[in-house]
């Protein structure tokens, strides 16, 4: 068997990714109980969408110091993969977004 037979066999051995199909974006209370106060799954078509509407239409997106560039490509590649993780210990809050 040749190295590129070999190759070509563990390709198809190994398990096709997945893209991710959803964005998936939870706030957790953390002095209460834990149990998320926010808990929502969007399509990705709508996120993309959203993006977008966002920076043509709202002055604090504009304003906003965030690299939407970057931001597009994670959500475009869509490799299921958290995007952001806050913790605001003044707020008892965590803000967790990724996609799934």
């Amino acid at each position: 068997m040749s190295t590129q037979e070999g190759a070509d066999r563990g390709a198809e051995e190994r398990e096709p990714v997945r893209k991710a199909r959803y964005l998936r974006i939870k706030v957790v209370d953390t002095a209460k109980d834990g149990r998320p106060a926010v808990n929502i799954r969007v399509p990705i078509g709508v996120v993309k969408w959203g993006m977008k509407v966002a920076q043509a239409f709202s002055p604090d997106v504009k304003a906003a110091n965030l690299d939407w560039d970057a931001i597009t490509a994670v959500v475009e590649e869509g490799v299921p993969g958290e995007i952001v993780h806050v913790e605001d210990e003044a707020e008892h809050e965590t803000v967790d977004v990724w996609v799934e």
